[in-house]
């Protein structure tokens, strides 16, 4: 019963606006994905070109990060996602009527995807307010989202494309939407006098302390002064003064690798198993259903254990989640049996909730609840432009020589990489903290 009492009726109210905002964010991704071939008959295109545009809506809905807690400040939590909510929702029923691709792009890049990227960050922040010793669990429920979505939402939009076509199923996705402005109407923003519950509050690095402290601005010109009262108003909005902070980039290239090589899995996995490896289509869709199932596990399961088990450090366990995320990667080509492939998947599931998880529970520690809403907006923009400018890369490799095997062995020593970041991670937050209980 402690466990949840930690974060209040308020706090599970707030788990539930995430849990939507995850639901919300993939029926997005998988929906359009699954309208793909629809649309493109449709209107009579190409195949890049829409999987590009989607490729828009998706960056749209990672940049619209940085404006989250901005507008939360500023409005109010619960404001922010009921407006969110009801901007999602009628821009994609909206969307459902309109006659040209390119409108229908443009609605859904500028008010769907940002609409549902705003309310996850909020949500997403409103949750590590709340939760204190119960975090992980909390995360863990919410990140049930993603994994209803593999299970049920996907299935549900095939039904409607099925029987309603690609108009109507944009039109009931809009109403599904607008449960996000429920859930924002129940929202109640944490309490100012909670500010420490018990987290590892944010260390700044020296040199951002330095900049942080230093008030003397040269007034030579008043073309100057503008540009110095733009830039100190941008540097409190967006809190731009994390940019300064090594563990900040620590946490960036984590979040880039593991959201790049994801994204590539996604993209790719279909053609993979069944070009490449000659599974058929039911046996890459049994692959998907594991790796969902394996999702599910590691957040009923192994996300409560985690957070029961204290002698093992949030940091440790990420490490560790990133590594079993690696082994996936480096051992999945050379299986070519059926049931290794399925337990392979339902291995990848777990090791990828986990590091889900574990990473928005590491960013609450090491930039505390008043700067993780920041830094989350951050992260979106910094893994939104990976993907833009790096995604292309698996299918060049793959397009180029026509072997998964290194496309694969790439992905899993970059994997290795985000391995390593972690323990360092930990290293520089025991650091500072010495150093600041240090200080008289």
């Amino acid at each position: 019963m402690d466990t949840f009492r930690d974060g209040g009726l308020h706090g599970w109210i707030a788990v539930l606006g995430l849990f939507t905002a995850k639901v919300a964010w993939n029926i997005i991704s998988k929906g359009l994905g699954m309208m793909l071939p629809t649309l493109q008959e449709q209107f009579l295109t190409s195949t890049w070109l829409i999987g590009w545009i989607f490729a828009l809506v998706d960056a749209g809905i990672q940049f619209s990060g940085i404006l989250a807690t901005p507008l939360k400040e500023r409005f109010g939590a619960r404001t922010v996602v009921t407006v969110s909510g009801l901007v999602a929702g009628i821009s994609m029923i909206a969307a459902s009527f309109l006659p040209s691709l390119y409108a229908i792009t443009l609605t859904l890049a500028v008010l769907t995807g940002p609409a549902v990227g705003i309310s996850f960050i909020v949500t997403k922040h409103l949750v590590g307010g709340y939760f204190s010793q119960s975090i992980t669990l909390a995360y863990g429920i919410a990140n049930l989202g993603d994994s209803f979505a593999f299970v049920a939402a996907v299935p549900l939009i095939q039904l409607f494309l099925d029987i309603y076509g690609w108009r109507g199923t944009m039109l009931l996705l809009g109403a599904l939407f607008l449960h996000l402005a429920v859930c924002g109407a129940l929202i109640k923003p944490t309490a100012a006098r909670c500010s420490h519950n018990g987290y590892e509050a944010a260390h700044m690095d020296e040199d951002q302390e330095a900049i942080k402290n230093d008030k003397v601005v040269p007034r030579s010109c008043f073309s100057c002064a503008c540009f110095t009262t733009l830039n100190s108003s941008a540097k409190d909005t967006f809190r731009l003064g994390l940019l300064s902070s090594i563990s900040f980039w620590l946490v960036v290239f984590i979040v880039c690798v593991w959201t790049m090589v994801y994204m590539a899995w996604i993209i790719y996995y279909v053609q993979y198993s069944t070009v490449y490896k000659d599974f058929t289509l039911e046996d890459a869709s049994h692959f998907i259903v594991s790796y969902g199932i394996g999702r599910t596990v590691a957040c009923i399961v192994i996300c409560p254990l985690i957070n029961s088990v204290q002698a093992v450090s949030t940091y440790t366990w990420l490490a560790i989640a990133q590594l079993l995320v690696a082994m996936y990667y480096a051992v999945d080509p050379w299986l070519t049996s059926y049931w290794a492939a399925m337990a392979n998947a339902f291995m990848f599931g777990n090791a990828f909730a986990m590091s889900s998880i574990l990473i928005d529970v590491a960013t609450k520690k090491v930039f505390g609840k008043e700067q993780m809403g920041h830094a989350m907006g951050l992260l979106g923009v910094a893994s939104g432009s990976t993907l833009l400018l790096l995604l292309y890369f698996p299918g060049l490799i793959y397009d180029t020589i026509g072997d998964y095997k290194v496309v694969f062995s790439l992905m899993a020593g970059v994997q290795l990489l985000a391995v390593a970041a972690a323990p360092w991670l930990h290293w520089r937050q025991k650091i500072q903290r010495s150093s600041s209980e240090a200080q008289p």
